[in-house]
């Protein structure tokens, strides 16, 4: 839980923080403004997109480990 709530503020600082300086430099080359707004709730399901492959990832790795453990608790049983 620790590191889907770390990657969704990690997301939200990049996208509000990062996204408001990089507009800042990039709008007079790329064009856009007040006229894009409609983009913002987009942000907020990206974070918790983020959020949500954060989480399936880990619980992805902690199913790995298992049964990596279970594998090797069953080698041994078959080796005695």
């Amino acid at each position: 839980m620790k590191n889907i709530l770390i990657a969704m503020g990690g997301m939200a600082l990049f996208l509000i923080a990062g996204g408001g300086f990089i507009s800042m430099i990039f709008t007079s080359l790329v064009g856009g403004g007040i006229e894009q707004s409609y983009i913002y709730p987009i942000y907020g399901g990206l974070i918790l997109l983020t959020g949500v492959v954060v989480g399936a990832a880990q619980l992805v790795r902690e199913e790995i480990k298992d049964l990596k453990k279970w594998l090797q608790e069953e080698q041994l049983k078959h080796k005695e």
